[in-house]
């Protein structure tokens, strides 16, 4: 059972990595979209007319808003790679029964840090969204209320700090066990 877990775990992972690879590459047509609408002052008009602008100071601080946000979902998305990568990269180890050695914290610290980007890139997306609220309805008041991708950038940040220290211990360990052996 452990074997099967550990290699569909592997394969989602594989999977998912897959997924970002492909929302990067949509996300290129946008980035162009978005620089077409800055330069082309008609096209311009007739795009953010179907944006709720009510309380918008200006167009191009809702472009402004827009590229941010989608500079910081590019960014996102790089990370939830890096997380996908460094994980099947642990279970890679798991399954050859390396357990506590220097790659495998390595690669816990290496978690950390992409999920701490991942963590602090929703974080600025949720205070960014939630002061252009009313340029952009199609948050729910429950999103806004209940941000769900900070609160799980947190909780995935407290549990592999936990898991990263779990193992720097264990290492510790393992060096004491071997020097008496």
């Amino acid at each position: 059972m452990r074997k099967f877990i550990l290699n569909l775990l592997t394969v989602l992972a594989w999977i998912y990595q897959i997924v970002c690879v492909l929302g990067l590459i949509i996300f290129v047509p946008v980035f162009v979209m978005m620089f077409f609408i800055k330069s082309n002052p008609d096209f311009r008009e007739g795009f953010m007319s179907t944006f709720n602008t009510h309380g918008a100071s200006s167009i191009d601080q809702i472009i402004l808003v827009m590229e941010i946000t989608f500079f910081l979902l590019i960014v996102v998305t790089i990370t939830t790679f890096l997380i996908c990568c460094y994980a099947r990269l642990i279970i890679k180890n798991i399954k050859r029964e390396i357990y506590f050695a220097a790659d495998n914290l390595q690669l816990l610290r290496k978690l950390l840090i992409t999920v701490g980007v991942y963590t602090v890139c929703s974080v600025i997306e949720y205070v960014l969204l939630l002061t252009h609220r009313t340029c952009f309805s199609t948050y729910t008041t429950n999103d806004m209320i209940y941000p769900g991708s900070i609160t799980n950038g947190l909780l995935f940040l407290a549990v592999f700090y936990v898991v990263y220290l779990v193992f720097k211990y264990g290492m510790k360990i393992q060096e004491d066990a071997d020097s008496i052996i």
